[in-house]
C-alpha cells in the first residue's frame, strides 16, 4: 500500500461518495426544532444499536465533535480503517482507526466549510480540497497545504474535485452555475471542459469501467458520460418518467461491479445495472415522492442488503432490507439531527457508520 508506513495522513482514491448535497426543509420561515447530537454513530449489528463515534483527542484532553455536523464521508479504497469527514463549520477531520478517534486538519482546512476533496490513486499522500473558493493541494499528508487554483468570478463556487482513476494526472472541478474545469497536469494549469448550463452537484467515476463517469444536477437529472469527459449524454428522459426523478438527492456506484449505479432522487431510490440505459425503483414502504432520502448504503458484498433513512420535516426513521426490497424493517435513529450519511463497511458489512447534521440555520 503506498505510504502506509510514511504517512502522517494518507488515502486512497474512494470509488464511493458517502452522502453529500443540500438538505432542504421547504419555504417555512419557522426554526427547525431538533434534538440529540450531531456527528457519527456506529453500528456493529446493522442498525439494530448504536454508539457515538466523534472524539478528537487533544493536548487539552478528548474533546467532542457531537456539536458538528456531517457534510459528507469519504472512505480509502485501500485501508478501511480511513476515513475523512467533511464538516460544514469545523473543517476537515480524518481517522485512521475507522472512526474511534478523529484528527484536525492543519490550515486552512481547520475550520470552515468543507465541500470537496479528492485524492491520488497511486499516491495516497496527495489530496486535494476545496473550501469552495479556492483548491489546495497537498502532497505530504495533510502536513501542508498548497494553493492551486482560486476562483476569481465571485458569480462562481467550486462544488466538487474528481481524479480520473485510469489516467491520475487529470483533475477535474465543478463549479456552479455549471461548469465543468479539467486539469491535466495534476491541477497546475485548467481549462473549460464543459458547460452545462445548470446547476451540478457531483460527479463520480465508475472504478470497474474505464472512461464511464456520472455527473448529477440539482434538479435537471443525470448526464453520463462513456469517454472520460469527452461527450455527456443527458439521461432525463429515462429518469422523469418517475415523478421527481430529475431532482438530486444522493448517487452511489457499486463497487464491485461495472455499470450498476444507485440514483436517489425526490422520487425514491432508482438503479441501473447498464449504466443508466435502463432504470427501475426500488421498492420501498415509503410512498414515491413522500419523504427526502439522504442517508443511503447498500452492502458491496450483498446488493439485495440496503439501508435508507427517511427524513419528513425534521423527523427521520431508519430502514433496512436484506431481500431487495421485498421486505422492510425500521429502527429508531440515535439522534434527532438529521442523517445525511451512511456508509457499510466494505470488508465488514454488519458494521455500519451514519452521520448527522444540525439544519441549516
Amino acid at each position: 500500500m503506498f505510504g502506509i508506513f510514511t504517512r502522517f495522513g494518507c488515502i486512497a482514491l474512494s470509488f464511493v461518495l458517502l452522502g453529500a448535497g443540500c438538505v432542504s426543509f421547504g419555504n417555512s420561515k419557522q426554526k427547525p426544532t431538533t434534538s440529540g447530537p450531531a456527528g457519527f454513530f456506529l453500528s456493529t449489528d446493522q442498525g439494530e444499536s448504536w454508539k457515538t463515534i466523534s472524539l478528537l483527542p487533544t493536548a487539552q484532553g478528548v474533546k467532542s465533535l457531537s456539536g458538528v455536523s456531517v457534510f459528507t464521508l469519504w472512505e480509502d479504497q485501500n485501508d478501511p480503517k480511513a476515513l475523512y469527514w467533511l464538516s460544514r463549520d469545523q473543517g476537515l477531520l480524518y481517522s485512521y482507526d475507522e472512526g474511534a478517534s478523529w484528527r484536525q486538519s492543519v490550515p486552512p482546512f481547520n475550520s470552515g466549510f468543507v465541500y470537496s476533496i479528492a485524492i491520488h490513486p497511486k499516491d495516497n499522500c496527495t489530496i486535494y480540497a476545496t473550501n469552495g473558493r479556492q483548491i489546495f493541494k497537498t502532497t505530504d499528508c495533510i502536513r501542508s497545504w498548497n494553493e492551486v487554483y482560486r476562483e476569481g468570478v465571485t458569480s462562481r463556487s467550486i462544488r466538487w474535485l474528481a481524479i480520473n482513476p485510469f489516467s491520475p494526472h487529470e483533475l477535474y472541478a465543478l463549479e456552479n452555475p455549471g461548469i465543468l474545469l479539467k486539469s491535466l497536469d495534476g491541477g497546475n494549469s485548467w481549462q473549460i471542459a464543459y458547460n452545462f448550463n445548470t446547476s451540478i452537484e457531483r460527479m463520480v467515476f465508475d472504478y470497474n469501467q474505464v472512461g464511464l463517469i456520472y455527473l448529477a444536477t440539482k434538479e435537471a437529472g443525470l448526464y453520463r458520460s462513456k469517454d472520460a469527459g469527452a461527450t455527456w449524454v443527458n439521461l432525463k428522459d429515462k429518469l422523469q418518467s418517475y415523478p421527481g426523478g430529475l431532482q438530486y438527492r444522493r448517487i452511489y456506484t457499486y463497487p464491485t461491479q461495472g455499470g450498476q449505479v444507485y440514483w436517489i432522487s425526490k422520487y425514491g431510490v432508482l438503479f441501473s445495472k447498464n449504466g443508466g440505459e435502463d432504470w427501475d425503483a426500488v421498492s420501498m414502504i415509503t410512498p414515491p415522492g413522500s419523504t427526502a432520502i439522504y442517508g443511503f448504503a447498500v452492502n458491496p458484498k450483498n446488493d439485495k442488503e440496503m439501508y435508507y433513512t427517511s427524513t419528513i420535516g425534521v423527523k427521520s426513521t431508519f430502514y433496512r432490507t436484506i431481500d431487495g426490497g421485498k421486505t422492510w424493517v425500521t429502527r429508531k435513529l440515535p439522534s434527532g439531527q438529521i442523517p445525511v450519511v451512511m456508509r457499510v463497511h466494505p470488508t465488514n458489512p454488519s458494521s455500519l457508520y451514519l452521520g448527522f447534521s444540525l439544519p441549516p440555520q
